[in-house]
């Protein structure tokens, strides 16, 4: 069953974009990454997996594109899912910052600073089973330095499309508006996600 793009009506309710940003961002670039997503599970389906070889293949191509789509899809969805703001940090969301960052400052300054250093890509704040702690992780395009094993509570699309548009190249400025437009709801949400 084909994934279908989800409803995000953020117009007028965002400090970090423009309507015209996010509307480029949601309505042509995030759909775009359901439909390539789509395709590339159809090739999957199509293609002969005997064929698989690290040189080409229409089995081999469409499996290197495959976390692409996926990461892009799902990271997309979330991201506009955790955008709106009018919210406060819940009980859960605040319990894991301090324990976890000290203060919910510090935890925005990881997070900014994160956001900062990645390349093209996003900031997630995730929670780990590794040590079953939160962590800020700098992913770089959709599949790079992508972590296994963690639950996403908090993501920053920090490619330059989420941005550009407004501010060209002002990064920091984005970021620091960003924090306005968190809805926190969503993110206390993820936290139900946490096992224990």
């Amino acid at each position: 069953m084909p994934v279908e793009p989800k409803s995000y009506p953020l117009e007028g309710k965002l400090k970090s974009i423009t309507d015209k940003t996010l509307q480029q961002h949601r309505d042509v670039l995030y759909k775009g990454y359901v439909t390539n997503y789509n395709k590339v599970q159809d090739a999957i389906a199509k293609a002969d997996p005997a064929t698989a070889n690290p040189h080409f293949s229409d089995f081999s191509e469409a499996k290197r594109r495959e976390a692409w789509t996926h990461n892009g899809t799902i990271l997309h969805d979330w991201y506009f899912e955790n955008l709106g703001g009018g919210s406060n940090p819940g009980a859960k969301t605040k319990a894991l910052i301090e324990r976890d960052f000290g203060t919910h400052d510090k935890f925005v300054e990881h997070v900014t600073a994160t956001g900062k250093a990645t390349g093209v890509g996003w900031a997630v704040w995730a929670w780990s089973i590794l040590d079953n702690k939160t962590h800020v992780y700098a992913l770089d395009e959709h599949q790079n330095n992508c972590p296994i094993g963690v639950i996403p509570l908090l993501i920053l699309d920090v490619f330059e499309h989420a941005y550009y548009g407004d501010r060209f190249t002002d990064r920091p400025g984005y970021i620091k508006d960003f924090w306005a437009d968190v809805n926190w709801d969503a993110v206390e949400k993820r936290t139900g996600m946490i096992p224990g």
